[in-house]
């Protein structure tokens, strides 16, 4: 068994000091997800077509990774107690 070569098409981040997106992007992932669970409550959704202006997903709304994910979506709600 082989491990997996190149960089993922979904990355998730956790919102932290230091942004990864940058390296993520670099890497060729398609899109990349920073999830703030203390502060918003929000998912932004960063495309590699658009790096630094976010689709944003709020409590209420179905997050999606599109391009990178056709088809997936999940309730923001899901994330936040």
């Amino acid at each position: 068994m082989c491990c997996f070569q190149g960089a993922p098409r979904l990355a998730v981040e956790v919102r932290s000091e230091g942004d990864k997106r940058a390296d993520c992007f670099a890497a060729a992932t398609e899109v990349v997800s920073d999830v703030d669970l203390v502060g918003e409550d929000t998912v932004c959704m960063y495309t590699a077509v658009s790096p630094t202006v976010p689709g944003v997903f709020r409590r209420g709304q179905s997050a999606d990774a599109a391009p990178a994910v056709p088809g997936w979506s999940m309730p923001v709600d899901d994330l936040f107690e």
